[in-house]
């Protein structure tokens, strides 16, 4: 073999070998080009949980505070409306001439803003009876005190809305119709609140269950804000 023929067969091994090294590199880029694209997709994937995960607490809170407006509003008007009976009832009360009322029969009361029927004195509701509030669509049954929701009753609206699968109520303490002490409210679609209340908010130690989680936040409140106190599975 000639010295040229050598040579070549050497630049050829060394071309390969070379060549072979260019190959690996370029395999070994590729990996991590593909490794780094999958980190990246993992990383996109956890960020948009995160984001889901987000949204539906935001959405879940967002629900809870409309739950408790409309709780509020509701027992509110129910408090207004009784608020007449201190001037057309007071009338009724001071009258000589006020007829004997039947406990069985419904009478329409402060100035046509509800009904009642149950046990009276004095011309107004006092001791145990049933309410009827047009303005809301709901019975209180329970004891009254001038009219008044006063002790232990049960308040019961009507389902209005599409979400509603069971019929709300509130059930515990009332102090001239606003829900003031130990109670509940169950809402109508499953979710409900157990605890004290104070002039219709949650005040207090309290437990709010939620259905569509199945999960129980425990702990104090102070006027319908949660303070202290963590989420546990399922009801207590």
């Amino acid at each position: 073999m000639m010295f040229s023929e050598i040579l070549l067969v050497i630049n050829l091994c060394v071309i390969a070998f070379f060549y072979g090294q260019y190959k690996k590199k370029v395999a070994n880029l590729e990996e991590k080009v593909a490794s780094l694209e999958e980190e990246k997709k993992m990383v996109a994937e956890e960020k948009k949980k995160e984001e889901v995960a987000s949204l539906e607490e935001e959405k879940k809170k967002v629900a809870e505070e409309k739950k408790k407006e409309e709780v509020a509003s509701l027992a509110d008007a129910s408090s207004s409306e009784a608020e007449v009976a201190s001037s057309s009832e007071a009338e009724v009360a001071s009258s000589s001439e006020a007829e004997k009322k039947d406990v069985n029969t419904w009478y329409t009361i402060e100035d046509g803003l509800s009904r009642y029927k149950g046990e009276w004195k004095n011309g107004l509701p006092n001791g145990k009876g049933i309410k009827y509030f047009y303005k809301t669509d709901s019975y209180i049954e329970g004891n009254f005190v001038d009219s008044f929701a006063h002790g232990y009753g049960k308040q019961t609206f009507e389902q209005t809305q599409t979400w509603e699968k069971t019929v709300p109520y509130y059930e515990g303490e009332f102090n001239r119709n606003n829900y003031d002490g130990k109670g509940e409210y169950h809402f109508g679609d499953g979710d409900y609140y157990k605890g004290m209340w104070k002039n219709n908010k949650y005040h207090g130690q309290g437990a709010t269950y939620s259905l569509r989680s199945n999960r129980t936040w425990v702990g104090e409140y102070e006027n319908d804000v949660k303070v202290e106190g963590n989420w546990v599975k399922g009801e207590i």
